[in-house]
């Protein structure tokens, strides 16, 4: 969110959410949930994720737009949005809380300067142990993180950062010469994590000096942005990227969409959906392991159909083709029952649509 603000060059305060305010704005606008990105407007309104407050904020400031004009490039652009918002808390919480012989003093001084920065500075990591015994269990229970996938969770992210580092070696950004939706969804993970977190910044960032470059690039300001590829092209070092997210992210996604198609018929009155239910199968790399089942995921996998839904039958054809010369197995399947986000909660759509018709 950071990232963008300064890339479109618009003003903002940046607050950090101490226990006062998460009690006071955030968890009142949310449900009751702290979560973070939330964007308070001039208006007085709040918006909360990402997506939605750069959804907001794209359709009102016209100018450095970050949605290309041709169709492959959008459905990219949207695909390494779900991966990055979806996939990558594997890598991210992985390498933070199964690495806590190196990222404990950094962890509890972040949280507790997060919390506690009223506290005196010597005294704030104590801020931070709640939060560090909450989350550290993360990769574990809602990840389902183990002994069994451990190393192919670390050889997909080494392999990853690779393909990124060949990437950036050619590219300013994902896309050519300027960012689009999928870059700052790589770079929430990618620097809030691998590049703070003590052991993943020495060990798997820093030595990649592209992606270095390309994380300083997401955090400014620039005086020109340059344009996309022409001719809606898709880079060669992106197809490797996309092969493995369509593999296996995409299977995980069909299991959610299965488990909230049952959820939902199980329960046909409920209008609104947990954050969580129950649990899923999910495989990367070739190993196996059960994670917690997020609507929000199906959600996010809407946003990559929508982008085709609106194209026209030629541009779906190409992007069809497309496709299957660069063997990028991607099955659009359409949820059974669709999702809204709105007001910090999942939705069905048509519990949406009936308060909409009555409004």
């Amino acid at each position: 969110m950071r990232s963008y603000l300064r890339f479109k060059g618009l003003p903002f305060s940046e607050v950090r959410v101490s226990d006062k305010i998460a009690k006071d704005i955030i968890k009142p606008a949310t449900g009751g949930w702290r979560v973070v990105p939330v964007v308070k407007t001039p208006q007085g309104e709040i918006i909360q994720d990402s997506s939605i407050i750069l959804d907001e904020l794209e359709s009102i400031h016209r100018d450095r737009l970050i949605t290309p004009t041709g169709l492959k490039q959008q459905a990219v652009s949207s695909l390494f949005e779900l991966l990055g918002d979806e996939w990558l808390v594997f890598p991210a919480m992985h390498y933070r809380w199964n690495y806590k012989k190196h990222n404990l003093r950094y962890i509890l001084n972040a949280f507790g300067q997060g919390t506690k920065a009223h506290w005196p500075k010597a005294l704030r990591w104590l801020g931070g142990i709640t939060a560090a015994l909450k989350f550290g269990n993360v990769p574990r229970f809602m990840l389902g993180i183990n002994s069994s996938n451990k190393a192919a969770i670390e050889t997909y992210t080494l392999v990853l950062l690779d393909q990124l580092e060949l990437h950036f070696t050619q590219h300013d950004f994902l896309l050519g010469g300027r960012p689009c939706y999928g870059d700052f969804a790589l770079y929430g993970p990618l620097q809030a994590h691998l590049a703070l977190d003590p052991n993943p910044k020495d060990h798997l960032i820093k030595p990649r000096k592209n992606i270095l470059a390309w994380l300083g690039r997401m955090n400014t300001t620039p005086q020109q942005i340059g344009e996309w590829l022409s001719d809606d092209e898709i880079p060669e070092t992106l197809v490797p990227m996309l092969q493995s997210q369509c593999r296996d992210q995409l299977h995980y996604i069909h299991q959610v969409m299965a488990k909230t198609t049952d959820w939902v018929d199980k329960n046909p009155n409920a209008e609104t959906l947990p954050r969580f239910i129950g649990k899923v199968e999910y495989r990367i790399n070739g190993a196996v392991g059960k994670r917690l089942c997020t609507p929000c995921s199906q959600w996010m996998y809407q946003r990559v159909l929508a982008t085709i839904e609106k194209a026209t039958a030629a541009q779906v054809d190409d992007l069809s083709r497309w496709l299957s010369r660069q063997n990028i197995v991607f099955d659009p399947v359409k949820p059974t029952t669709s999702l809204v986000f709105q007001s910090s909660r999942l939705w069905r759509s048509d519990a949406v649509a009936v308060y909409d018709s009555i409004d």
